[in-house]
């Protein structure tokens, strides 16, 4: 059991680092379409003011998903692991201490 609960949260993880990475490559390809320089502060509020005003739908779908969810994910694996470890599961942070 410990093994499938420990498979689900690399499973979870890397998921939702593909699908953050997903949504920062898609809202640099339409922020230089528009124009906007992404890397600075004034450049990232106009890109969210784009997103929650929904000029490009896609890309407002794709970002508050990639958010919200990324949320979700984080909480997900948050009960897994505590789960688990309630049920005697030990999920080391360091490789070192299993050799």
């Amino acid at each position: 059991m410990c093994d499938v609960l420990q498979f689900f949260r690399i499973f979870l993880f890397v998921l939702g680092g593909v699908f953050v990475a997903a949504s920062v490559i898609y809202a640099n390809h339409c922020c230089k379409k528009k124009g906007i320089n992404m890397n600075t502060f004034s450049g990232l509020f106009e890109m969210w003011g784009m997103v929650f005003r929904f000029e490009n739908k896609k890309l407002s779908i794709l970002m508050l998903t990639a958010a919200f969810g990324g949320l979700c994910v984080a909480v997900i694996i948050l009960v897994l692991t505590l789960w688990g470890q309630s049920q005697g599961c030990v999920f080391p942070i360091n490789d070192r201490s299993m050799r």
